[in-house]
């Protein structure tokens, strides 16, 4: 990543702390919220509040990254010819301590991921904004959204320690119904094999009964797949999984999302 400060003092955060105003807050934690989010993506959030216009908007944001509040990648989206709307934005150093006023937890600069995993990431954290545009018009009420590491559930299993790592986990009203859901954002990167090992960690936490004695449900587990032959191959290892575990998964296309989470259960 690309920062313009290469220290954060104390004084300098506490200085920020006076002077960022309420529109820099809410994209700081916007951005805590995704990890890494594309500029196009907060603007769409900054637009569902009705904060600055798209031009006042990247201003602000170049004025973030400049006070190191926003790292940038040094990889845009869809390369440089596509101006300030590829930047992809994760938490500066001046950021990272503005979230964590105590210091309890480390502050690093964030780096540039491989090509692969920048685009997983970005898939996830669109998702976060598609949930937040559906609670704007009504479709659902977003009542809490865990990020990864956030959502992550360790738990014992037959003596030992294991920890099940969706990409995020939801929780909203549709209705008069609320839904919990742990969702997998899968880029067809994952072999068969793969994916089996991680539905038989599903199951186990499932067994355990952790989830259930904690929060009263099991969620439904939502794989969001780029195309139609992924929904089938995630469906075939479904089908591969003991009949009482198969009805915890659920496969749909990433672009059918929104309607997967607005449809009555």
């Amino acid at each position: 990543m690309t920062s313009s400060h290469p220290y954060v003092t104390t004084a300098s955060v506490m200085e920020l702390r006076r002077r960022l105003l309420a529109q820099d807050w809410a994209v700081l934690h916007d951005v805590e919220h995704m990890r890494l989010a594309s500029a196009l993506d907060l603007q769409a959030l900054a637009a569902l509040r009705g904060d600055l216009q798209v031009r006042q908007f990247r201003r602000r944001l170049q004025h973030l990254f400049e006070l190191d509040v926003l790292a940038r990648l040094e990889r845009r989206v869809g390369g440089p010819s596509s101006g300030s709307t590829g930047w992809v934005y994760g938490l500066g150093l001046a950021g990272q301590r503005l979230l964590d006023p105590e210091g309890g937890v480390s502050v690093r600069r964030p780096w540039t991921p491989r090509p692969s995993w920048l685009t997983h990431a970005l898939a996830s954290s669109h998702l976060y904004v598609v949930l937040k545009t559906a609670d704007h018009a009504g479709q659902l009420h977003l009542l809490d959204y865990q990020p990864e590491p956030l959502c992550w559930r360790t738990f014992n299993d037959q003596g030992g320690s294991t920890t099940l790592k969706p990409d995020a986990f939801a929780r909203f009203e549709v209705g008069d119904d609320v839904a919990s859901v742990f969702i997998e954002v899968d880029c067809a990167t994952e072999s068969p094999a793969t994916l089996s090992r991680k539905l038989d960690v599903y199951r186990q936490h499932w067994l355990s009964d952790a989830e259930q004695t904690e929060h009263g449900v099991y969620p439904e587990v939502l794989w969001l797949v780029p195309t139609n032959a992924r929904q089938a191959v995630v469906r075939r290892v479904v089908d591969r999984q003991p009949a009482d575990a198969q009805a915890l998964h659920r496969a749909a296309r990433y672009d059918d999302a929104l309607g997967v989470f607005t449809e009555p259960p």
